[in-house]
């Protein structure tokens, strides 16, 4: 379950963006929706169980937005689960990290993964492997796909044959472009990149030889926090399938969130 993540603060603009590929072996792949009162996010899919929970990308009231990327399958709890936690209880980046250190420190364990966090003011991306972390820290930009870039999990990913070559082409390739970012239309030509040709290896992934992974939903949250209210104007951007080929369409996330604002989110959502 190859993913590629990833955010940018844009100064001038005053807004931070998160976005995410979420690739599948799948073709019939329906999201579900999280939304209550403070929170709204994507649900992700155990990769063991097949169970529906946690989230895979989500933002909460407080403009905390966090996405996660698999890395390696074990038998602990989904990091799905973590970035739920993170996003009903912590403020901001820094809050998120805090309580992730406090959770390994009591020894719980997660399958192996990144965590993508941003705010109004800083980005972090957390690697997990069972107990072990890394963090990285970045006042503009920040991506992770399927391995991680700090800890040293190179030797076991590379025998397990997990695709770390592509992941590696495509981090590479997300920072090259990155880079160049200043706006929300950058990003949905980043996240439809193919850079050298469609295929396992394209941000944009689709099917290539013996892997069958493709993207079946992009997400762009746009985070506006120049509002003379104080309170975060949050968009969530989302095309089904393959973005290259798709169109992005648009939510208006609310909070607090009452119960016709979630479900006009859930309609407009799922057409």
């Amino acid at each position: 379950m190859p993913n590629f993540a990833g955010a940018v603060i844009l100064p001038k603009l005053n807004k931070t963006l998160l976005f995410k590929n979420r690739d599948m072996t799948t073709s019939d792949h329906r999201d579900e929706l999280f939304y209550d009162v403070d929170c709204f996010g994507i649900r992700g899919v155990d990769k063991i169980t097949g169970a529906v929970e946690g989230l895979s990308i989500g933002v909460n009231r407080h403009g905390l937005a966090i996405a996660n990327t698999h890395v390696r399958t074990t038998s602990h709890p989904s990091y799905h689960m973590l970035t739920e936690q993170l996003l009903m209880f912590a403020k901001d980046a820094e809050d998120s990290l805090s309580m992730t250190v406090d959770q390994l420190k009591m020894g719980r364990m997660y399958q192996w993964g990144n965590i993508v966090l941003a705010d109004n003011d800083s980005l972090l991306a957390i690697e997990i492997a069972g107990n072990d972390h890394s963090i990285e820290r970045s006042e503009r930009r920040v991506l992770r796909t399927s391995h991680h870039i700090m800890l040293d999990t190179e030797t076991t990913l590379q025998q397990e044959n997990a695709g770390y070559g592509e992941s590696v082409k495509r981090v590479e390739r997300g920072y090259e472009l990155i880079r160049k970012v200043e706006s929300v239309n950058d990003v949905f030509a980043l996240l439809k990149d193919h850079g050298d040709g469609k295929g396992s290896s394209s941000l944009c992934r689709h099917p290539q030889g013996n892997d069958m992974n493709t993207t079946v939903m992009s997400y762009v949250i746009e985070i506006d926090h120049g509002q003379e209210t104080g309170r975060p104007k949050v968009i969530c951007h989302f095309a089904k399938g393959n973005p290259c080929q798709a169109s992005y369409a648009a939510i208006p996330i609310v909070f607090p969130a009452d119960e016709e604002t979630m479900k006009r989110a859930m309609r407009i959502y799922h057409g």
